[in-house]
């Protein structure tokens, strides 16, 4: 938008969103909080806004030069993986939407491990930016007068 990359912009919503229902549950397992329907709730709002930096993100895809490219699919399969995995726990625990229901191990584990997989994504995307230069715009001259 305007020359810079929207990707970046909105991929915060998403991760930490994911990230905060993994912690909530983390908190659940600690015994910190009796109920997981938060967890299920930011979780939900997650893949929501993931939703959308997808779509930035398949936006901003076609600015990338040859080289770039192979580190961008790194990272979208990386986060596809993460992404799916949500929403794989957040189908396990679907119940949680609308009542106070126990999560299964099952979708807790899946969480987890999603977190671990979306911590990677998010350095590849990192690393995409910072290291290989993706979505930098380089500075115009001041104008001479």
């Amino acid at each position: 938008m305007f020359a810079h990359p929207l990707h970046p912009a909105v991929v915060h919503f998403p991760f930490g969103l994911l990230l905060t229902s993994t912690i909530v549950d983390l908190g659940y397992l600690a015994g910190l909080w009796p109920e997981t329907h938060y967890a299920a709730w930011l979780m939900a709002s997650g893949l929501v806004a993931a939703v959308v930096a997808v779509a930035a993100g398949v936006f901003d895809f076609r600015r990338l030069t040859e080289t770039q490219v192979p580190y961008a699919v790194r990272h979208m399969g990386t986060m596809a993986v993460a992404v799916l995995g949500y929403g794989v726990a957040l189908y396990l625990r679907r119940e949680s939407l609308t009542a106070a229901a126990e999560p299964s191990a099952a979708s807790l584990g899946i969480a987890i491990a999603s977190a671990l997989v979306l911590a990677v994504g998010g350095w590849l995307g990192g690393e995409l930016v910072y290291r290989y230069g993706a979505g930098r715009v380089e500075p115009k001259a001041p104008p001479h007068g």
